[in-house]
């Protein structure tokens, strides 16, 4: 089967001829034009009414004459007979031309295009040889043709190379996404509060911008959540700065005040941000709630830069607001430990705010504090595992068809 090309190739080769379709005005006049020695349907055309022209006008010169000089002849009356008969001849001449240079071969096209419509996408047109306007026309139509199905051929090589690309670059934030949650400390959560946490821990896409910490050091326990700006690669690169961070602040202050390891957070991270002038324009500050839990004293301490902490029974709930100021924020803020005993038969909830900034319901508002506080009594009592899925079934029922906003973590624990 030959391509487009080759086809258009080999009507070529056979006398039939067409030119770019962009060459202009010039070049379609020259187009409708007839080539010396081809008979064109306009030519044909013209040739017969220029006879019938004549001849009409000729029957009424003679027949005002006849009229004028009241008389007919013999002789008169033979040239108009013959006149009339060569006048229906081309007439009938006429109508077969019409019927067979343009109905039929029009009707033949209009069969065709649908055929390789439906059937043959890669068949050209054929062109007949009698090279008159319908044959220009038609090769005109195949070279339109050819320049669209390259036009498709290079279009379809573009997408896959974008297809490729894509995969690539899925493949790369996949494998981020496996690197970012190597840092997370799912397994050290679990070994020290076994049955008596959960996480909820659900990024907008592959990566995010919101983590959780762990960090124990000679029995005393520091965990907490945290939410960069952001989310997608940009928040997930954050995190890793974040939590670098981290290390280094408690490497320095240690853990004892969770309200001084913010402070020195915010020290580090803005003299590395904040100092680069291109980092200006963008967002680049974090909320981040801590807790420090000494199960020994029962005790517990918390800072929070714009994280709350919240506690209930069941019966009752209770909660404390973290600073207004993130770190690394514009301004810089200040923070201050809480302490609290710990108590049992109490859950506490560390949440990042794309729980409650989801929209959803009848209307598309948020969760919001008043709802999620109702969500946190509810199911305050429940075991720890049965909670996480509550809460991930409150947020898919709430949420409805509303694309997912923000990163989301809910980070729990309980005292018994």
């Amino acid at each position: 089967m030959m391509s487009t090309q080759e086809a258009l190739e080999d009507q070529r080769s056979r006398g039939v001829h067409s030119k770019p379709l962009n060459s202009g005005p010039r070049h379609l006049r020259q187009s409708l034009t007839i080539q010396r020695g081809r008979l064109s349907v306009k030519r044909m055309f013209t040739m017969i009414t220029g006879v019938n022209f004549t001849v009409i006008a000729y029957l009424i010169v003679i027949s005002g004459q006849n009229v004028m000089n009241g008389y007919r002849d013999d002789h008169s009356t033979i040239i108009i007979f013959s006149l009339t008969v060569l006048l229906g001849i081309l007439s009938a001449l006429s109508f077969l031309i019409i019927e067979r240079r343009v109905v039929n071969p029009l009707n033949r096209l209009a069969r065709q295009t649908k055929s390789i419509q439906r059937e043959h996408a890669d068949k050209l047109l054929p062109i007949n040889s009698h090279h008159d306007e319908i044959s220009e026309l038609v090769s005109a139509f195949n070279d339109l043709l050819v320049g669209m199905r390259n036009t498709y051929s290079n279009l379809q090589e573009a997408n896959q190379e974008l297809r490729s690309a894509n995969k690539q670059i899925e493949d790369s934030i996949r494998y981020a996404g496996i690197l970012q949650r190597s840092i997370l400390p799912d397994r050290q959560l679990n070994d020290i509060f076994e049955e008596r946490y959960f996480v909820l821990w659900e990024p907008k896409d592959i990566v995010g911008g919101d983590y959780y910490l762990f960090h124990k050091d000679e029995g005393r326990y520091l965990t907490g959540v945290a939410d960069c700006a952001g989310h997608g690669v940009p928040g997930a690169m954050m995190t890793m700065m974040a939590r670098a961070g981290v290390d280094r602040a408690i490497q320095e202050v240690g853990i004892d005040s969770p309200a001084r390891l913010l402070r020195s957070l915010d020290a580090s991270l803005r003299g590395i941000v904040l100092d680069d002038l291109q980092s200006r324009a963008i967002a680049t500050s974090m909320d981040m709630g801590l807790v420090l839990l000494d199960f020994d004293q029962r005790q517990l301490r918390f800072a929070g830069a714009r994280i709350a902490l919240y506690w209930s029974n069941g019966n009752d709930i209770h909660w404390i607001h973290g600073e207004n100021r993130a770190i690394c924020d514009r301004r810089q803020g200040s923070y201050v430990d809480h302490d609290l005993e710990l108590l049992p038969g109490f859950t506490y909830y560390l949440s990042t705010d794309g729980y409650l900034d989801q929209s959803g319901g009848e209307h598309g508002y948020a969760i919001g504090s008043e709802r999620f506080t109702q969500w946190l009594l509810k199911n305050a009592r429940k075991p720890l595992s049965e909670q996480r899925n509550a809460f991930s079934e409150s947020l898919a029922r709430f949420r409805g068809n509303h694309p997912q906003r923000d990163d989301i973590t809910i980070l729990s624990f309980r005292f018994d």
